[in-house]
């Protein structure tokens, strides 16, 4: 059974809309309260931004339902999950929305729960063994940093399996409807990356820190990488960041990973991270802008390597310097490499080649 056929019961309950979008994300809305519930939903597109602003307020249209081919479903939670989510938050009602993942070997479902109003929190759900190894990863790494005093993150409340064998992952919010979304590097990111360095950086070894450990494997594992990406350069360009750095102690601190803004929002001026699954303890501090920025320019600008490097080269670029980009290149290659597991395929692909042309062009 597929994870959504173990925690929903579709034979009753409540209204609810499926939708999609032209990547093969799906969202499944409740009719009820779906003002609120939406704030799962992120858009970046203008389409996406129009069916958040109208659908809470016109999808008994059916005229509108057409348009964004969204189809009419009846469920429910199941009496395990239910159950569990009422007693972490404590209260006698749950109402739900459901995004059902980004496709990829990672893919997992995210369910934002709320009681009228009020956002209560989030939970992540994945029938998979390598996915609930993450959620325990990223539920360590939540009570490390609150430990070191790290603001601005959610709270790990819960992390095991159910009954039917569907592993949950639950972590608190501060999100309200008013929280908003900024897409563009401004001071509140910076001073979110500053505290979490100033709070978790330590001087270390750089062949001991995670981020080195991510080059290994990237060495180790280069035939995992597409038939069209050039090894020998990025092999070369291991080798150049290892040359420069091993044998030295370095200044490393957290990492999240992913942070991008759909993965953050803003409350009372405040900037809130969260999806830490892909943070580590000893990296060099920028890669997260980096990440923020080229994600940001691919998928919102729709801007390719010839774009980036443009931009690198006028004064607002000046703060990415070639050979940190070149350490935040190779570790999304690795990352990507090592997630796939050596079966990359043609969807998967795509980032490779953009990756790669950037580091050509951070070698020349």
């Amino acid at each position: 059974m597929t994870t959504l056929d173990n925690i929903l019961d579709f034979s009753a309950g409540e209204k609810f809309y499926r939708f999609g979008n032209a990547d093969g994300k799906y969202w499944i809305m409740p009719a009820r309260s779906m003002r609120t519930v939406m704030n799962l939903y992120q858009p970046s597109g203008i389409k996406g931004k129009m069916v958040k602003a109208l659908l809470p307020c016109m999808h008994a249209i059916p005229q509108v339902r057409r348009i964004i081919h969204a189809e009419t479903l009846h469920c429910r939670l199941n009496a395990e999950l239910c159950s569990l989510l009422k007693e972490i938050f404590n209260t006698k009602k749950i109402e739900f929305g459901i995004f059902e993942g980004t496709p990829s070997v990672h893919q997992k479902i995210t369910m934002q729960l709320s009681s009228g109003r009020r956002i209560l929190g989030y939970c992540k759900l994945s029938n998979s063994d390598d996915i609930k190894e993450l959620f325990a990863k990223e539920s360590e790494m939540l009570s490390w940093l609150a430990g070191k005093g790290v603001t601005g993150i959610p709270k790990a409340l819960y992390c095991g399996t159910l009954e039917c064998g569907t592993h949950i992952f639950v972590q608190s919010t501060a999100k309200t409807a008013s929280s908003s979304a900024k897409h563009n590097l401004c001071r509140l990111h910076d001073e979110f990356l500053s505290q979490l360095h100033e709070k978790t950086k330590e001087s270390i070894a750089f062949e001991d820190s995670d981020f080195c450990h991510s080059l290994d494997l990237l060495e180790r594992h280069i035939s995992w990488l597409p038939d069209n990406i050039d090894a020998e350069l990025i092999s070369r360009a291991i080798t150049g960041i290892k040359r420069s750095s091993c044998g030295k102690k370095v200044e490393f601190s957290a990492f999240h990973g992913d942070f991008t803004p759909w993965n953050m929002f803003v409350e009372k001026g405040r900037l809130f991270v969260f999806d830490f699954e892909y943070a580590a303890k000893s990296y060099p501090p920028g890669l997260d802008r980096c990440h923020f920025f080229t994600q940001t320019a691919v998928f919102e600008r729709k801007w390719g390597a010839d774009e980036i490097a443009s931009f690198m080269k006028k004064k607002e670029g000046e703060w990415i310097d070639s050979k940190l980009y070149s350490m935040y290149l190779l570790d999304v290659i690795s990352r990507f490499t090592m997630r796939e597991g050596g079966k990359v395929n043609r969807d998967a692909a795509k980032p490779f080649a953009l990756w790669c042309r950037l580091l050509e062009k951070m070698m020349k």
